[in-house]
């Protein structure tokens, strides 16, 4: 499976995954970007397993915007999104981590797009 392209899917998005201590010690945290997630959607970290899911459903088809090489550490390549979440809607960001050519999509961060 090859490393993402730039204006096609991830490869294996399917298989996209996320850490739970992720979301609860950076991406909806009070010291990370929890404030800008609680002031466009009104969401916190209750919310987390629902925003989850709808990045997964929604990165299955999305084109890849940007690709940033970490040799020796694989590829991050971002992914853009709109979301609508506490019937908000808006554009979020999400960078993607690929260890190998082999590997299914981690998700790095993700949070509302300015």
């Amino acid at each position: 499976m090859p490393f993402p392209t730039i204006g096609q899917p991830m490869p294996r998005a399917a298989d996209a995954h996320s850490s739970g201590q992720k979301w609860v010690r950076w991406i909806l945290a009070a010291h990370g970007h929890g404030p800008e997630w609680a002031r466009v959607f009104r969401a916190g970290v209750e919310d987390r397993e629902r925003i989850w899911s709808a990045i997964a459903a929604r990165v299955l088809d999305a084109p890849v915007t940007t690709i940033r090489h970490r040799a020796p550490h694989g590829v991050v390549c971002g992914v853009e999104l709109t979301l609508t979440i506490n019937e908000r809607t808006a554009p979020i960001v999400t960078p993607w981590h690929y260890p190998d050519e082999e590997a299914a999509p981690r998700l790095v961060t993700t949070y509302p797009s300015p």
